[in-house]
């Protein structure tokens, strides 16, 4: 049967997902993608997509490609993310199928489709119909400062307030993230922080995951600063990373508050030319596949 696009069952996910995070590493040349697949497969099971080599004649045909992808209904569009292609099988179309799998996906569920795609990926999905929109910065804090400045202008994000980060991220990012938003807040206790203005209206929020800085939303510059601090102040292994939006205003505030560009993808959006929301204000994004 040569190679077979499909998505998991949900039975199948436990196991696979082992299988999918080695493909990624090897095709990424990054470490564990354990947490993301995680992610997904609590969000969004049903666009958990892999593809299989049904020519070797082994019992259970092994994984040579994966795909993910999380749709947010209530805006139309959604996320592509992950696509990787087990280096041996590169070059024989696997991640445009995998790639055009997800993508249908998330029309069931009335969703556009927009992803990160990196400079060499860019000229795939240019054939795929997707539309480039910007470049999306992935930065890089090298100095990071000790202790936990900036906690004391803002408070722990908890059960309490998550309702109030909910309806600030959907005001930003476009779309409702409640179950996303819990998931990493319960993944990652002590690494969030919302600031709210002299009036008590929140003017953003930050969750610092274990190597990457986002979702950060922020109504102005000092709001920004101060969630900034709180997350560099955490203690990190290695540098903090952020993925910043084609559309953010926060790009020279974050300049002078010591990030810089290391990589520049490529915003590609299929079926949906305006995002909702005021995503000027938002300075990092969850991932490359969460958006």
């Amino acid at each position: 049967m040569g190679i077979v696009v499909r998505t998991l069952v949900p039975e199948e996910a436990p196991a696979a997902s082992l299988v999918m995070d080695e493909v990624m590493q090897r095709a990424y040349k990054a470490p564990s993608f354990a947490a993301q697949i995680g992610w997904y497969a609590a969000v969004q099971p049903d666009c958990l997509v892999v593809a299989t080599d049904d020519s070797t004649g082994s019992a259970i045909a092994p994984i040579v490609g994966t795909g993910c992808g999380i749709a947010y209904p209530d805006a139309r569009f959604g996320w592509i993310g992950l696509i990787a292609t087990e280096p041996a099988y590169e070059r024989q179309g696997i991640g445009a199928r995998l790639t055009e799998h997800v993508a249908q996906s998330l029309a069931g569920h009335g969703c556009a489709s927009v992803l990160d795609a990196s400079v060499a990926g860019g000229p795939l999905y240019e054939r795929m119909g997707f539309v480039d929109h910007g470049p999306t910065r992935v930065m890089l804090l090298d100095s990071v400062a000790a202790g936990s400045a900036g906690a004391d202008v803002g408070e722990p994000i908890n059960v309490a307030n998550l309702a109030d980060v909910v309806a600030y991220d959907a005001s930003v990012f476009g779309a409702e993230r409640r179950s996303l938003l819990r998931v990493l807040v319960t993944d990652y206790p002590g690494r969030s922080m919302l600031v709210r203005s002299r009036d008590g209206a929140m003017s953003g929020f930050v969750i610092a995951q274990h190597a990457v800085v986002g979702p950060l939303a922020a109504a102005d510059s000092d709001s920004l600063a101060a969630l900034v601090r709180f997350a560099a102040g955490l203690g990190w292994e290695r540098g903090v990373q952020l993925c910043v939006p084609p559309e953010s205003e926060h790009l020279a505030t974050l300049i002078e508050l010591g990030w810089r560009t290391v990589r520049e993808l490529r915003n590609m959006r299929r079926g949906i030319d305006t995002l909702p929301g005021s995503s000027r204000l938002y300075a990092g994004r969850v991932s490359l596949g969460f958006g």
